[in-house]
């Protein structure tokens, strides 16, 4: 499926800094259809997101939330959005951090996905393939058109372990955004291939 964002004209403001093509009014869309998708969980892991977390474009509020960035400031809060909610901003590398999270409690973002190694830690290797496995959702927001993102994604997808839910192109046409070579861009959604077998065997049994 193909969807654009509508074109806007006139004056942009300056956006963050290096980062330009995030001044336009259609950036967030990213942000939101994340949203969308990990909606009513309880626990959400964003991996990335210091500029711009997925925690202000929930629907709901969980009972945790948790973003994963080095370029993060530490931040600790007992509130989101003004109600109850643990939230942790961790300003360190995803393989650097142990979230003690139980198997299937979680939702996992990833907007603007391009992963780097860390010291002698694969970018794709057994700690992001365990942070996946276990989630209930995860949802990956990327260009395809960015080679390492592409080439990791490609990996992912390969996995017997994960079965795709959803995997949507569409193009952000807003006036700073297509400034880039970015702005086509790309979202799935993974969930365990046991999630499916189990949805059948229940209805099977109902």
């Amino acid at each position: 499926m193909q969807q654009s964002a509508t074109k806007f004209s006139g004056d942009l403001p300056a956006g963050p800094a290096g980062m330009p093509h995030l001044a336009g009014p259609a950036a967030d869309l990213r942000q939101a259809m994340a949203a969308h998708f990990v909606d009513g969980l309880p626990t959400i892991v964003e991996i990335g997101g210091h500029l711009r977390p997925v925690s202000g474009f929930l629907r709901h509020v969980p009972e945790r939330f948790v973003c994963v960035d080095p370029k993060s400031e530490p931040f600790e809060s007992d509130k989101l959005n003004g109600e109850p909610c643990r939230v942790r901003h961790i300003a360190r590398k995803f393989q650097e951090v142990d979230l003690d999270l139980k198997p299937g409690s979680y939702g996992l973002v990833f907007v603007g996905y391009s992963l780097k190694a860390f010291g002698s830690q694969d970018a794709v290797g057994q700690k992001l393939f365990s942070l996946i496995d276990n989630s209930a959702l995860t949802v990956i927001e990327f260009s395809p058109k960015l080679q390492r993102a592409s080439k990791q994604m490609q990996s992912l997808l390969e996995r017997p372990e994960m079965e795709t839910v959803c995997s949507l192109d569409f193009s952000i046409e807003d006036g700073a955004f297509e400034t880039t070579e970015y702005g086509a861009r790309r979202l799935v959604v993974l969930r365990p291939a046991t999630s499916r077998s189990d949805a059948q065997n229940t209805a099977a049994h109902a």
